[in-house]
């Protein structure tokens, strides 16, 4: 900043420049704050099918992408019959979560014709049903929650 901008402003430059490094480090806090409260969220994933593919889990934060397009997602391989899944550098909030054991590994949760699954699945809360609502819950610090597929 010219020497006319500080002058103008009516601090000396030793002034100027504290209060200058203040405001950069006050914005540097604020940008970085939201990481500082971002958490850790465990899912447990009970009853999967040791060695049949893997399970696929999707973390969501918005009821129109539910249960399509996931905020967060992660796969993992069957080697027990809990598998647990970690999601670090999360943000504090309202999130619902979707997971599948994909058991023939094409990427996709398989149904039939009536458009029921074919493999296992499960939701938070550990609704029947896909319902945004239902599956919803509150995430402000580290928490672990259990899903059981079915």
């Amino acid at each position: 900043m010219s020497s006319r901008i500080k002058i103008i402003i009516g601090l000396s430059p030793k002034s100027f420049e504290t209060i200058t490094k203040s405001i950069i480090s006050v914005a540097l806090l604020l940008c970085v704050s939201g990481y500082l409260h971002a958490q850790t969220l465990t899912i447990r994933v009970e009853n999967a099918i040791i060695g049949k593919g893997n399970v696929m889990v999707g973390i969501f934060n918005d009821k129109k992408t539910f249960p399509d397009t996931y905020f967060r997602g992660q796969k993992i391989s069957v080697s027990e019959k809990t598998t647990i899944i970690a999601f670090n550098d999360l943000p504090q909030g309202q999130y619902a979560v979707s997971v599948y054991q994909d058991s023939n590994g094409n990427g996709q949760l398989d149904k039939n014709i009536l458009g029921i699954p074919k493999e296992k699945y499960g939701f938070s809360n550990n609704s029947d049903r896909p319902d945004f609502e239902k599956c919803l819950f509150d995430f402000n610090n580290d928490k672990t929650i259990t899903i059981k597929i079915k």
